[in-house]
């Protein structure tokens, strides 16, 4: 069974899409493009997530976790397949810390 991250983030820096495509060009000027694969768009999101330092360590316990694993996580588009390829070290504020952390959508069969 896939674990979910259930951490609520408290702002981000936007989603990116992707696309992939193959394309070919011709000599005479023609262009052919078409999707690649049966999943050519995937999504991204940075992430920041503030919050207690035990809350923080448990973040950071369950990225470390998943560490080359996907898990789910309910984006703006649902509850889908990801993976952490980034993550920030914890900046303390005071009595809250602070982590980034960038998810990436990924499939599976």
């Amino acid at each position: 069974m896939t674990d979910t991250f259930t951490w609520k983030s408290t702002s981000t820096g936007g989603g990116t899409i992707k696309d992939v495509v193959h394309r070919v060009q011709f000599g005479d000027g023609y262009r052919q493009v078409a999707p690649d694969g049966i999943n050519p768009r995937s999504r991204s999101y940075q992430l920041t997530l503030t919050g207690s330092k035990a809350t923080i360590d448990q973040i950071i316990a369950f990225l470390d976790a998943h560490v080359g694993r996907s898990f789910l996580w309910q984006s703006p588009r649902g509850l889908l397949l990801f993976e952490c390829t980034a993550q920030g070290e914890p900046f303390p504020n005071g009595l809250t810390y602070s982590v980034t952390a960038t998810f990436e959508q990924t499939f599976q069969p």
